[in-house]
Parts: structure tokens; sequence; C-alpha cells
């Protein structure tokens, strides 16, 4: 009890000093042990463990380095992937354009050369070849395309299909 009433006549600041230099002096001998035992080859435990924590820390980070290398380097060919699809996409839409519009340039053509050659057909088969080439004439205004190898054929298509609605089909 006697100890407790002295150290309530001390002054606070004295205490808190003391305290301070006494926890300094506990964290300096932690210290000195710490690099002695490592001096001389034979590591204490704590030393042993936070040099484990140390060499986990390290290796993780090199780790996590090499992860975002790979990740960068799946991006990047994604990123070609990607661009390589969108050519070849477009090739191909272009391919099947030009044959889509060569088969109808082809049906027409071969509609009116046998009209003119004197072959019959029905209004039906009329029909179907206006449809195309309404169809025909879309798909050139929407890839803003020309063609004017159809025009004449269209005419001499048009010509013959009046008059066969005037005189009536057979």
């Amino acid at each position: 009890m006697e100890v407790i009433t002295e150290l309530f006549k001390q002054s606070l600041t004295s205490f808190f000093i003391t305290c301070f230099f006494i926890l300094s002096a506990i964290i300096a001998i932690y210290d000195i042990i710490g690099k002695f035992s490592k001096i001389i080859g034979r590591p204490v435990k704590w030393v042993r463990e936070k040099e484990k924590d140390h060499n986990l820390l390290i290796r993780t980070s090199e780790s996590l380095e090499e992860l975002k290398r790979q990740h960068d380097e799946s991006v990047e060919q994604s990123i070609r992937h990607d661009a390589m699809i969108k050519n070849d996409l477009k090739r191909l839409t272009n391919m099947f354009l030009e044959k889509q519009i060569d088969d109808m340039r082809y049906e027409i053509l071969n509609f009116a050369s046998a009209l003119t050659s004197g072959r019959d057909y029905n209004k039906e088969q009329f029909d179907h070849v206006l449809q195309i080439h309404e169809k025909y004439e879309q798909i050139l205004k929407d890839n803003d395309m020309s063609n004017g190898q159809v025009l004449m054929s269209m005419e001499v298509i048009n010509e013959i299909y009046k008059e066969k609605l005037k005189k009536g089909f057979k």
C-alpha cells in the first residue's frame, strides 16, 4: 500500500518519462537479441517467423507482378483476336453481300435475256423478278453501291410486263 501511495506522490510527467525509458530499453534489448542471434547464425523463434513473413510477402508481391504481366498479355492478345475476328467477319459479310448481289443480278439478266429470246413467263414469275429487283436495289442503296448493268434489262422486263398486263398472260 505504501508503494501505491508513493507512486501517487510522484509527478505524472516523471512517471511517463520512466515508462518511456523502460519500453525503449525493452525494445532495444529485443532488437539486440534478434540481430545478435541472426549474426551468429542461430536466430530466435520470433526472428525466424519475422523473416518467414518477410519472404512470404516478397514472394506474394512477385507472384502478383507476374499475374499482372500475364493479365496484360492476355488483354493484348484478346484485343488482337477481336480485331482479327472483326476483320474476318467484315470480309465474310462483304463476300456474302457480293454473292447475293451477283445472284440477283444474274437472275434478272437471265430473265431479261430469256424474254428477249421469246420465252414466255407467267405473272408470278414476273412478280418474282420484280421483287428480286426491289431487293437488289435496296441492298445497293443500303450499302452505298450503284450498278447500271441491270437498268436496261429491267426496262425490257417492265415493257414486256406492261404489254402482257394489257394483253393478258397465257
